[in-house]
């Protein structure tokens, strides 16, 4: 069975309960460790969504300069 890819959203929800526990301390070095790894891949999916969100926003934002030089042209 696979896990399913968390949202953004959870994600981000998860990384903050994360770093809540990591910063309260009085886990085992396993546990820390565990919770860091799981929070450093949470990272990493937050990251390529951002960079994603940015690309398509990047190709909106060229279509709308495209459109504009078009109507300008004719």
């Amino acid at each position: 069975m696979t896990e399913k890819t968390p949202t953004y959203t959870e994600a981000m929800q998860r990384l903050e309960t994360i770093v809540s526990t990591l910063e309260r301390g009085g886990m085992g070095l396993d546990e820390t460790l565990k919770l860091y790894e799981e929070g450093a891949e949470l990272l990493r999916l937050c990251k390529t969504e951002l960079s994603s969100a940015e690309g398509r926003l990047n190709e909106l934002q060229l279509d709308e300069i495209e459109a504009e030089l078009q109507a300008v042209e004719k």
